[in-house]
């Protein structure tokens, strides 16, 4: 299946080994943190994992936080890897 090494053993997979493992979390943020061009892209993950932790009522105010730093182009931390439909407004 997808995400499996050759041998069979283990999961290869980014969500496995990146998300799910504590220290390939850490060491991946790391990484992210420690390169000049990707620094954003750790910070924008730590945004993301706070968004996801907070209020219900906060939610609006810290979406528009997130796309004034992260989505905006000329920022200082803007994600110009991302996708035109990954930082678009939603609607409705």
């Amino acid at each position: 299946p997808e995400g499996r090494t050759q041998d069979g053993g283990g999961d290869a997979s980014f969500r496995w080994q990146c998300v799910e493992q504590p220290i390939g979390k850490l060491l991946f943020r790391r990484f992210l943190e420690g390169s000049p061009g990707l620094a954003a892209a750790g910070a924008l993950w730590a945004e993301l994992e706070a968004f996801d932790q907070c209020e219900e009522a906060e939610r609006a105010e810290a979406a528009n936080k997130l796309r004034s730093r992260f989505f905006k182009a000329g920022g200082a931390e803007h994600c110009g890897f991302l996708s035109a439909a990954a930082t678009a407004t939603p609607t409705g």
